[in-house]
């Protein structure tokens, strides 16, 4: 079956390749045909970067920017999905992520308005002649040949009226030389047969439920192979939500367990409430309704849509079991992937989401997360939701995915992950490890001394592209993870892997990201730095946020630049290649020491 899928896929490419007929124009009036020099799929921060890169180091190239999002807009989460808290952490009082992300960010600010932050992307990357971005379409085939990506099938979506982003009339075919998965779901890596494991997969068996994780505890737990190997959960999404209402103090600073800051823009931001979060009967009984149907509200992370805006974007409802490989337009497709039990497609769960903030449950659990300072209350005490022209509560356009896949890496195990879920077993599965992300080392490329202080990211030295830093930062995979003993706790990196915490706990700093993290485990001409890069579950809990993906992004467009002006596999690089493209990060502005 497969061969003669290919062989049809071939078939009909090739009438299109050489235009046959008038007879294909009139069948097919919308069918488009093009070829460009490298393609980059996804809109989001690391896709930007990846395009400002690419197209900037080789102007006569062309270059392609496919947004699978269902509005004509750059930035995914950061910006239409709602997500305008940039998760920053200066290490010695710097920020190391930097490169185009440290471009953006000094336009913008740390809370920022997301319609801005869409336009100076859009405005930066117009600086590109050699750039095309094509919106609104998604991938719906893959053509590979000899482990090389050569052409992709494209649709054009749109959100139906009940929430669901269908599939609209007319594709097209582009071909291309080099490609980069920049997405959220690793569409790509997947289409094009490389080998991933799902969520937290690649966990040590102590630390997962013995059944539902891709590891069922007996054969005659699971006879007919109901759950498959390729599934375990992923960490709870969250669907982004705008309100009115919310009132600030006069200065920034700590009230309770708030903490208020004003960016260098003007604009608030504010995270806390885990006081409330843990008492408060109405916030208990919040979430005791709804665990059931896969729902749960969190301390509260939250931002002002830019310096003097009325609306603020509020990062605090949890949906679980949400696979984000799954979308209702796939369903009946070999593209749909096999879900576990009681998990939800990204639209399901954007649409049941939305409908949970109409409940009046949830506004009253959002207006107790207040603090009382002199007399005055500050906070979400008479916090409303924005609503739109249809009187719809004003949500991200695209689901905060917070996990899908982690791509194994390169030649390790013909990539074939083995899943005998021992501790420290599946390590060397991924480019990245959970040990080098959390006990990098502290040297310094700066100052008189120029002194190295090795740590666990030591191998990562000569192949770096970049680094990575946060706190390793995971959140729940089920309502059950954020109570222990019939007390809630919060974060819950620690509580749900204690021998992370016995390890040392939060890393202190920077890891240094190696390429192999970009190359997928078969394809050689394709390049990751979406959600699909190499590295551990545990690893991705701190690479996760956009500032450490936009540094990934600004690699890949780097290593297709150079692939397609030297007609090179990146799959091949060496040395010479990394020399060359950390030459060209550092001119980016990138910082690649410490």
């Amino acid at each position: 079956m497969g061969k003669i899928r290919t062989i049809r896929w071939l078939a009909l490419l090739l009438l299109l390749f050489l235009g046959v007929g008038i007879l294909g124009y009139w069948a097919y009036p919308r069918v488009v045909a093009a070829h460009y020099d490298i393609i980059i799929y996804g809109g989001g921060f690391a896709g930007c970067a990846s395009a400002r890169s690419a197209a900037s180091l080789a102007p006569d190239k062309k270059v392609l920017l496919i947004v699978p999002d269902p509005v004509p807009a750059l930035g995914g989460l950061g910006t239409i999905g709602g997500q305008n808290f940039a998760d920053i952490r200066y290490w010695q009082e710097r920020l190391v992520t930097r490169g185009s992300f440290a471009f953006w960010f000094d336009q913008s600010g740390q809370f920022y308005n997301t319609g801005e932050m869409a336009e100076i992307l859009r405005r930066d990357l117009a600086r590109f002649p050699n750039l095309e971005i094509l919106y609104q379409h998604d991938l719906k085939g893959v053509l590979t040949w000899k482990k090389a990506v050569r052409v992709l099938s494209l649709a054009p979506i749109k959100r139906d009226g009940d929430g669901t982003v269908a599939w609209q009339k007319g594709w097209r075919a582009v071909w291309g030389k080099v490609f980069i998965d920049a997405s959220d779901e690793g569409r790509l890596v997947r289409l094009a047969g490389n080998q991933v494991t799902v969520g937290r997969q690649d966990w040590p068996a102590e630390h997962l439920e013995a059944f539902n994780e891709g590891r069922p505890a007996s054969k005659a737990q699971d006879p007919a192979g109901s759950v498959p190997s390729s599934w375990a959960r992923q960490q709870a999404a969250t669907l982004m939500f705008k309100v009115k209402g919310v009132k600030t103090p006069v200065q920034p600073g700590q009230y309770g367990d708030f903490y208020f800051a004003l960016d260098f823009k003007g604009s608030w931001g504010l995270v806390g409430g885990q006081g409330i979060w843990q008492n408060d009967g109405t916030v208990r009984n919040f979430n005791e309704s709804f665990r059931a149907k896969g729902f749960a509200i969190k301390p509260i992370n939250a931002a002002q849509n830019g310096a003097g805006s009325a609306e603020w974007w509020v990062n605090m409802l949890l949906v679980f079991d949400v696979d984000g490989r799954a979308s209702e337009k796939d369903r009946g497709s070999s593209r749909f992937p096999v879900l576990g039990e009681g998990q939800k497609t990204v639209d399901q769960a954007w649409q049941e989401a939305r409908a949970l903030l109409e409940r009046p449950e949830f506004l009253q659990a959002l207006r107790r997360f207040t603090v009382a300072v002199d007399g005055e209350e500050y906070g979400f005490g008479e916090a409303d939701l924005v609503r739109d022209q249809e009187n719809k509560p004003v949500v991200g356009q695209v689901m905060y995915l917070r996990e899908t896949v982690h791509g194994l890496c390169r030649g390790e195990a013909g990539g074939v992950f083995v899943d005998d879920g021992a501790a420290g077993k599946a390590e060397k599965y991924f480019a990245l490890t959970t040990e080098e992300a959390q006990k990098a080392g502290a040297g310094s490329g700066f100052g008189a001394e120029q002194k190295i202080v090795w740590g666990a990211d030591r191998d990562n030295f000569t192949d770096r592209i970049g680094l990575g830093y946060y706190m390793m930062d995971i959140n729940a995979y089920r309502p059950e993870d954020l109570q222990h003993k019939g007390q809630y706790v919060w974060p819950v990196t620690g509580y749900l892997r204690p021998d992370w915490q016995a390890a040392g706990g939060q890393p202190v700093n920077p890891v240094y990201l190696p390429y192999a993290m970009l190359l997928p485990s078969d394809s050689v001409n394709l390049l990751v730095p979406g959600y699909a890069t190499s590295c551990t579950s545990l690893a991705w809990s701190e690479i996760r946020v956009l500032p450490n993906l936009t540094v990934l992004g600004d690699a890949a467009g780097t290593a297709a630049a150079r692939a397609v002006l030297f007609g090179e596999n990146p799959a091949d690089f060496g040395p010479a290649q990394w020399q060359w493209m950390q030459e060209q990060l550092r001119k980016n502005g990138a910082c690649l020491d410490k």
